[in-house]
């Protein structure tokens, strides 16, 4: 099946007899946010448009952060 033959996470579960709880896998900790993509964010939104694609959203958002909380690279 497509992901566009579902509109929820609840009907994916259903249709694939999946049984989870969010206690099981998500271990959600604080975790500081470096001044750096700080500044770059705010440069690449005052220069690109970040947000007009999924690469784009990746390349200037979601990578950064990742590395810039320790979890990517």
């Amino acid at each position: 099946m497509a992901f566009t033959d579902f509109n929820s996470a609840d009907e994916v579960q259903t249709a694939y007899q999946i049984t989870s709880q969010e206690k099981e896998f998500l271990h959600i900790q604080d975790k500081p946010v470096a001044p750096f993509f700080i500044q770059e964010f705010e440069f690449n939104q005052a220069n690109f448009d970040i947000f007009s694609s999924e690469a784009s959203r990746c390349e200037a958002v979601i990578y950064p952060l990742l590395g810039s909380v320790g979890i990517w690279g």
